[in-house]
């Protein structure tokens, strides 16, 4: 049998070299021909009739998804108590140490050594005394320009509700002790757009385990508000769509309400908010609603509000409330609340011991150009300037102040679409956030600009329902009318701190409400000039009206004299007639 083969030899220096192949035409290596004298070598062949060969290029690739487990650190210390003796000595023997040390400094090689050694340390002290190796060159860091990339947002993931029925994201609420959950309540606030089969079903996320909710809450009715105690961060308080409020606790296995309050005496519509107040419990909230009330409940009982107040005006009549607002540092009696005809207005309520608390209407911010055209979307306060205050609604934001004025003091340009939501950054005073219908996010940066977005992206293409900026600043959720809620990372120049950015943000306010006060001061001067105007006008009624009435008598004098003369002037045609026809009549006898 002969053999098939092809030799090439290669220099020693080429082995290991990559070969390099290309295309050529086709050859032949050998041939056994199948008569003649040769053709016992075509015994040792078979003939295949048909051959068919299989040849794919295309790399062949391998889908797989892996989920590593969180990688938790925690601070650990060590603690040298006996040093780095030799294993032969003792650590604890103070003797065995003395005779080791004995030893040591008797040898020759010691006395060469120690001096290197601090020939060396002397050498390094000299150097750190000359050149600070810890002084910071640049303490300015972070300063930014508003182009510049970092003032971007990614998206990190996406928490798609899992009901096939779609639902809005009513409320977004992230967990208080800084983690990547993230409470999320779904529900379907249109008029009459709700059925029978929409699931009732709301979850809480974790945002390193995307594609599935770590813990299912099933209401009696639709959640249209969700919120983790800051206190006791396994409690969580909802309002739904009926008026109820209910109370959940994730450590137990069931996801049903452990309470929930009487609908006899819980709200008529429904619950627009929910805050958790300081209490001394930690088990108190407050929940608004469009029927006009605010209700004080407290955990431990749900059955019945603890506290109740009706927003009303001086004609008794209910304002309803659209939006909530509460933080213990801008005053933990305090509470803002966004309402439907577009103002705000702010709510004191001071409990008393065995007592009735007191409450009352502090401020209805509704002077001057006043508050919006529709309903108050959002009501959220500065995080760092809480006296300080941005509202949404219609197609604009306004800043407010409430110390003793009651028209905004910075007000964004209109937008085509109407805003439906807007936060605060948690970071940076100077930042906030709006939502659009379209489905546009806007970022704001008074820091940098009073007079624009710096920038805008589109989320989503139903209106954007909620917005919520993460405890660390870097990191914001968004929820659509879609039921699909969009985890962002914001760039370092939206959730770093830039330089003199607290003092610089107070004094723009404070120059806004100065130029806001004297404006006020200006439309009260005006209108005292117009009711003065009034007044003087009432004061001296009858000489306007002697001159009128003079005129008027003149004027009908003129006219009574004008006919008379006219009658005068017929009378006269009249009789010169008559004698005409009585001298042609005797003229004609004649």
């Amino acid at each position: 049998m002969s053999l098939l083969y092809f030799s090439k030899t290669r220099l020693r220096k080429e082995f290991g070299m990559p070969s390099n192949f290309s295309d050529s035409t086709a050859r032949i290596l050998h041939s056994v021909k199948s008569e003649g004298p040769d053709c016992r070598s075509a015994e040792q062949w078979v003939q295949k009739r048909y051959s068919t060969v299989e040849i794919d290029c295309t790399p062949e690739y391998a889908q797989h998804t892996a989920d590593t487990g969180n990688f938790v650190q925690k601070p650990e210390g060590i603690l040298f108590i006996h040093g780095a003796w030799p294993k032969k000595i003792k650590g604890g023997e103070i003797t065995e140490r003395q005779r080791y040390l004995q030893r040591l400094t008797a040898e020759p090689s010691y006395h060469v050594q120690v001096p290197k050694i601090c020939d060396n340390a002397q050498r390094s002290v000299a150097q750190n005394n000359t050149l600070d190796l810890y002084e910071q060159y640049f303490k300015d860091q972070g300063v930014y320009e508003s182009e510049d990339a970092t003032m971007k947002i990614s998206t990190k993931c996406v928490l798609k509700d899992p009901s096939e029925l779609k639902r809005h994201a009513t409320k977004l609420c992230w967990h208080p002790d800084g983690s990547g959950k993230i409470a999320i309540s779904y529900s379907v606030m249109k008029f009459q757009k709700m059925t029978d089969a929409t699931p009732l079903f709301s979850y809480i996320w974790d945002i390193n385990h995307p594609n599935e909710p770590e813990f299912e809450i099933l209401p009696q009715s639709h959640l249209t508000c969700l919120r983790f105690n800051p206190k006791t961060h396994d409690h969580l308080a909802g309002g739904m769509y009926n008026g109820v409020v209910g109370f959940w606790d994730t450590r137990k296995e069931s996801s049903r309400p452990i309470a929930t309050s009487n609908i006899e005496f819980s709200h008529r519509d429904p619950v627009f908010d929910l805050k958790y107040v300081s209490s001394r419990s930690g088990t108190e909230v407050v929940s608004v609603s469009t029927d006009g009330q605010l209700l004080w409940w407290d955990t431990r009982k749900l059955e019945k509000p603890i506290d109740e107040f009706t927003v009303m005006t001086d004609e008794n009549e209910i304002i309803g409330v659209s939006s909530l607002e509460y933080k213990s540092d801008g005053g933990p009696t305090k509470y803002l609340i966004g309402t439907e005809k577009g103002f705000p207005v702010l709510i004191d309520r001071k409990a008393k011991k065995d007592q009735p608390s007191e409450k009352k209407i502090k401020t209805i911010f509704n002077q001057g150009h006043g508050g919006h055209f529709s309903a108050t979307k959002a009501i959220k306060r500065n995080p760092v300037h809480t006296s300080f205050y941005l509202t949404v609604g219609d197609w604009c934001t306004k800043i407010w102040s409430e110390e003793n004025l009651k028209s905004p003091i910075i007000l964004t340009k209109y937008d085509r679409s109407y805003l439906t939501s807007a936060c605060w950054s948690t970071i940076r005073p100077g930042v906030f956030f709006t939502g659009k219908s379209n489905g546009v996010v806007d970022i704001w940066d008074m820091y940098s600009k009073q007079n624009e977005a710096v920038f805008s992206t589109k989320i989503s293409e139903l209106p954007i329902t909620d917005m919520s900026v993460h405890k660390s600043g870097n990191m914001m959720a968004i929820g659509a009318e879609d039921g699909v809620t969009s985890i962002v990372t914001l760039g370092k120049g939206l959730s770093t701190l830039q330089r003199m950015e607290k003092e610089v943000m107070l004094e723009i306010f404070e120059r806004e409400k100065k130029r806001e006060g004297l404006l006020d001061k200006m439309r009260i001067l005006e209108r005292k000039k117009r009711e003065r105007g009034a007044k003087m006008k009432n004061k001296a009624p009858k000489k306007k009206d002697d001159k009128a009435d003079k005129e008027k008598e003149a004027r009908e004098k003129n006219i009574k004299k004008a006919d008379e003369h006219w009658q005068k002037m017929m009378d006269g045609f009249k009789q010169k007639a008559e004698e005409a026809k009585k001298t042609g009549g005797t003229e004609a006898k004649q």
